[in-house]
């Protein structure tokens, strides 16, 4: 999640709400290490599925004398599809408030990501859709309340009694707004995840032409970064190119924008009346992506009124403090006792 739950916990902790982030596991998506920041890991990924396993059910079982309430952030304690059978009844029969929070592919139905995104990522596969929809059944039996951003709340909607919205929180702190000189060349730069996923390929083409253009620009495309090696790359660019295939905005674009850069990403045409009419991402997709990334590297008075406003954007919706007040409302109405933390 991009480290998402540590900074919403150390919001809550930050206005009088202790809270923790707990990983079941020491690892990172794929084939990524950055090091993400959390408070504890439960189990190691050196150790064998068993000690996983018996580290996991020994955590689970002192949440309730522990924690108020469990914000699950895409997964469960015990992993798999299974939350109903003994995660879900031993929290729900010791009356522990839980809701849950999805990042994309953990709950995207393709089916209906792809009718509403001709550029989505993925073929059909009614086979995955059936698993995802099996996932959402099953934790949704206990875990009733969701909160979720607007892109995901059509997928795990029906599910759930309540729907919340959900914005990923930063503490903005720690991203110090750099100021780039007019230079003749400018940096863009791309960090992606998964190549398929972000459009990366497009993107490469995209500079390409750019280049064969003659204009003048420099293009970084880098993979596995700890989290801190991402934020000095991030904060000496002067364009960053999020994704083009996904139709919503996540972490990273949030982090570029904290850092005052120019933003690219694909917001989906239908999504975008759904999001803070003063967003200032630059939207754009792998057919559009040459024109759109053009026109930033030759206007940098545009680059510089972007910069402004999308600093003004994330502090006013994702600084960690405004998202955790947000939250703390939201877990007392799903059953926080209001003298509790």
């Amino acid at each position: 999640m991009a480290g998402w739950p540590y900074w919403l916990a150390e919001g809550l902790t930050s206005i009088g709400a202790p809270s923790e982030n707990v990983i079941p596991e020491d690892s990172d998506f794929a084939d990524l290490n950055r090091r993400l920041p959390h408070h504890s890991a439960v189990a190691s990924k050196s150790e064998s599925r068993a000690r996983k396993f018996l580290r996991r059910a020994s955590f689970l079982a002192q949440i309730p004398s522990r924690y108020s309430l469990i914000h699950y952030h895409g997964s469960h304690l015990l992993r798999g599809t299974m939350h109903h059978l003994l995660e879900g009844p031993y929290l729900s029969l010791r009356s522990v408030p839980m809701i849950v929070s999805f990042g994309g592919s953990d709950a995207r139905i393709i089916e209906l990501a792809r009718r509403n995104n001709p550029y989505f990522y993925r073929d059909a596969d009614p086979e995955q859709d059936e698993r995802t929809r099996t996932y959402l059944r099953a934790i949704s039996k206990y875990v009733q309340n969701v909160a979720t951003d607007c892109e995901m709340i059509e997928y795990v909607a029906p599910y759930f009694e309540r729907v919340f919205t959900f914005r990923q929180p930063l503490n903005l702190s720690r991203f110090q707004i750099s100021v780039s000189p007019q230079r003749r060349s400018p940096v863009v730069l791309h960090v992606p995840t998964d190549t398929h996923v972000k459009g990366t390929e497009q993107i490469v083409a995209a500079v390409e032409r750019l280049k064969a253009e003659g204009l003048q620009f420099e293009f970084k495309l880098v993979r596995q970064l700890a989290q801190k090696e991402f934020y000095r790359e991030l904060s000496s660019c002067d364009i960053y190119v999020d994704e083009l295939r996904c139709g919503s905005y996540g972490v990273t674009a949030v982090e570029a924008m904290a850092y005052g850069k120019p933003a690219i990403t694909y917001l989906r045409p239908d999504l975008v009346e759904k999001y803070p009419s003063d967003l200032p991402l630059v939207n754009a997709n792998p057919d559009t992506i040459t024109d759109v990334l053009r026109g930033l590297i030759v206007d940098d008075v545009r680059r510089a009124n972007i910069s402004e406003l999308s600093q003004s954007y994330v502090r006013k919706y994702h600084d960690d403090k405004v998202v955790a007040h947000a939250m703390l409302e939201v877990y007392k109405a799903i059953g926080l006792a209001k003298s509790e933390t």
